[in-house]
């Protein structure tokens, strides 16, 4: 039996989840400044390697607490099972790459856009001839929200409430809920109507913290689980390990 740590630092939340093979046997959230994955290798201490993603930082205090494991830092510059077509490949966001990974296990030389509705929101777009091209960023719901609220002189700061914003709108709340999440929705439509004129027979991929709130209004999209960026995260390590 094969045993690995995933780590996934983002904006928001710093998570892990530990694999036996291709199985998920353990997923939860942890604070990097604390000694959270130190009692997670002694609990599992089968587990002999792993590998980190982050765009939230936090890095050494991680890395100091796995220095009894191999352990391997995701980058674009690294060997990927994808050609990637960005530019600044040091510059590519690892939960991208992983995302893009993940995706392309399940679906290889396929035209695919994995949308992740997170603390931001990206768009990235894998060819079917295995090519990550890359895709904008845009605000998440709290992001934009935040920026409305800090901007003006009255407008209040809201959280998204996914169970009852509608295009009725009778106060100011309704006004920044019908706005922000009905527009993030027609945004990602709009993405997804664009690439789907370019890529033929494209499949779209929805993940993200946020993803469950728009399944019942986002049409022919894959949900993925919650497993989703550690798969990809999981099959970038047995990749590189095999090349």
């Amino acid at each position: 039996m094969n045993f690995l740590l995933t780590v996934d630092i983002g904006n928001t939340r710093a998570k892990y989840a530990v694999f036996k093979d291709k199985e998920v046997v353990e997923l939860n959230v942890f604070d990097p400044c604390k000694n959270d994955l130190e009692i997670l290798l002694k609990k599992y201490p089968q587990i002999r390697k792993g590998i980190l993603s982050s765009v939230g930082g936090k890095e050494s205090e991680c890395l100091k607490q796995l220095n009894t494991i191999n352990i391997m830092v995701l980058t674009g510059e690294m060997p990927l099972p994808f050609k990637l077509g960005y530019k600044q490949k040091k510059e590519m966001g690892s939960d991208r790459l992983a995302a893009v990974a993940a995706a392309y296990e399940l679906m290889p030389d396929k035209n695919i856009l994995i949308v992740d509705i997170g603390t931001c929101i990206t768009y990235d777009i894998l060819t079917d001839a295995n090519c990550h091209v890359g895709g904008p960023i845009s605000p998440g719901a709290n992001l934009r929200f935040k920026s409305m609220h800090e901007h003006t002189a009255k407008l209040p700061l809201c959280k998204p409430d996914f169970e009852k914003f509608s295009l009725e709108c009778s106060s100011t709340e309704d006004c920044l809920q019908t706005g922000v999440l009905f527009g993030i929705q027609y945004e990602i439509e709009g993405f997804i109507n664009y690439y789907s004129n370019i890529y033929n027979n494209l499949n779209v991929f929805i993940t993200g913290g946020d993803n469950k709130f728009f399944e019942n209004r986002l049409k022919n999209c894959i949900f993925a689980n919650s497993n989703f960026i550690f798969n990809g995260l999981r099959y970038i390590l047995n990749y590189y390990e095999n090349k």
